[in-house]
C-alpha cells in the first residue's frame, strides 16, 4: 500500500541536459528546486534552492567552476567531535604533557557549545557567539574580565588546533578548510611583581626547610619552573663541575639544558642531595617523600619574612637580574628556558629603579660625567 506513495513522491519533473551537464527539478514533497551533477571525481553533488532560476543560476555556475578545476571540495560530514577525538589522540601521543588540560578544556567548555555540530558549519558567526556565552557571566567593569579574556583565547587556540589537525594531518582530511577565527581578546598585561635581594635575603632567613633554602636559590638565580624544580633528581646536580642538568622530557619545551651553579645555589643544593640516592629527588621532606605541594609551608615563610610574593616571579626576577647583570639575551634564554622572545619579553619588566637608572644616565652623558 505504501509503495505507490513511494513512488509517487520520488518520481520528480526533471530537466534533464546532455550528459556531464547536470539536472535541475521539483520535488513534489516541498517544491523546492533541486539540482544535481557528478564533479570531476566522480561524486554526485546536490543542492536545493526555493526558486527554479536560482536552481539554474547555481548549477551553471558549478558546471563552468567545474571545467575550470576551481569546484570547491564537497563539504564535509565530520563534527567537531569527530576532529576533537583525532587531535587529542594525536596529542596524547605527540605532547603527553598538553593533553590534560586539551581534554579538560574539550570536555567542560568547546564540547558543551560545539558538540553536536558539524565541523563545516562552524563559522566566525558561531565562534564569536561561543565568546559571548562565556563571557555572559563576568560583570562589566569586574577587574576579572581580561583574566577571562585570556582563558577564552586559550580555549579558541585548543579549537583551532583540533581544525588544523583535521586539514592538515589528518589522512584523509576531516574537513577541507577550518574557519576565520576571530581576532584575539585583548588579555591581563603582564604581572610585575618580582623580588628584591633583601626580600630574597629575609625569606632565606625564614626556611625551616632545607630544601625550601635550597629550591628558593635555584629559583632566584635561574627562574626555573616550578615542575622543573620538582622533577630535578640528584642525579641532575652534579656538585664536581658545579651543574644542574634538566634532560629533555623534563622541561615544558622537551628541550634539556645544562646551568652553571653560583655559589650560592652550589651550597644550597649540596645539603638537599647529601647521602641521597641518584634516583632519589632533590627536594624532599624530612621523611623522604619528594616535596609536591607546599604552598602551607610558602604562605608562612612568606609571612614570617613579610614578603608577598609568588614563586612564579622568582622566574621574572631571575630574566631582569640576568639582563641586568649584562648577561646576554641569548644566553638568559637559554637558562631560563624561554624559547620566544616575545614571551621572554614579558618577563623582562623594569621598574620605577631601571627609571630612575636610565635617568641618571641620560643625565651622566649630557654633562659628562
Amino acid at each position: 500500500m505504501t509503495i505507490p506513495a513511494m513512488a509517487e513522491v520520488l518520481e520528480l519533473p526533471k530537466k534533464r541536459g546532455e550528459y556531464g551537464q547536470g539536472s535541475c527539478y521539483q520535488r513534489k514533497d516541498n517544491g523546492r528546486w533541486e539540482i544535481s551533477f557528478y564533479d570531476s571525481e566522480g561524486r554526485r553533488r546536490r543542492q536545493s534552492f526555493s526558486t527554479e532560476a536560482k536552481a539554474q543560476k547555481a548549477l551553471s555556475r558549478s558546471l563552468v567552476l567545474k571545467e575550470t578545476g576551481k569546484l570547491d571540495a564537497p563539504e564535509g560530514r565530520a563534527k567537531v567531535e569527530t576532529l576533537a577525538a583525532a587531535y587529542l589522540r594525536y596529542i596524547e601521543n605527540s605532547k603527553p604533557k598538553s593533553y590534560a588540560w586539551a581534554d579538560r578544556t574539550w570536555r567542560i567548555h568547546l564540547k558543551p557549545f560545539f558538540g553536536g555540530w558539524l565541523a563545516s558549519r562552524i563559522g566566525t558567526e558561531e565562534l564569536e557567539k561561543y565568546i559571548e556565552d562565556r563571557k555572559a557571566d563576568v560583570p562589566s567593569g569586574d577587574g576579572s574580565e581580561r583574566q577571562r579574556n585570556g582563558t577564552i583565547n586559550r580555549e579558541l587556540a585548543i579549537l583551532k588546533a583540533m581544525f588544523n589537525y583535521g586539514v592538515l594531518k589528518s589522512d584523509p582530511p576531516l574537513v577541507v578548510k577550518a574557519p576565520r577565527f576571530p581576532m584575539k581578546l585583548r588579555e591581563s598585561d603582564p604581572r610585575s611583581g618580582w623580588l628584591s635581594d633583601e626580600q630574597y635575603d629575609k625569606l632565606q632567613e625564614k626556611c625551616k626547610h632545607i630544601w625550601l633554602w635550597g629550591l628558593l636559590a635555584v629559583a632566584y638565580y635561574f627562574g626555573l619552573r616550578k615542575a622543573e624544580l620538582l622533577r630535578l633528581r640528584v642525579a641532575d646536580v652534579d656538585l664536581k663541575n658545579r651543574t644542574i642538568k634538566l634532560l629533555p622530557g623534563t622541561t615544558k619545551n622537551d628541550k634539556g639544558r645544562t646551568i652553571k651553579m653560583t655559589d650560592d645555589v652550589y651550597n644550597s643544593l649540596k645539603l638537599c642531595v647529601e647521602g641521597k640516592q641518584p634516583i632519589e629527588a632533590v627536594f624532599t621532606w624530612s621523611n623522604g617523600s619528594p616535596v609536591k605541594d607546599f604552598r602551607v609551608a610558602w604562605t608562612q615563610t612568606c609571612e614570617a619574612a613579610g614578603v608577598n610574593i609568588l614563586l612564579h616571579d622568582f622566574r621574572r626576577t631571575a630574566v631582569r637580574n640576568m639582563i641586568r647583570a649584562g648577561v646576554s639575551k641569548l644566553t638568559a634564554k637559554r637558562i631560563s628556558g624561554h624559547v620566544t622572545d616575545s614571551i621572554f619579553d614579558r618577563y623582562d619588566i623594569g621598574d620605577e629603579t631601571d627609571l630612575a637608572d636610565a635617568a641618571e644616565r641620560l643625565r651622566a652623558r649630557k654633562h659628562g660625567n
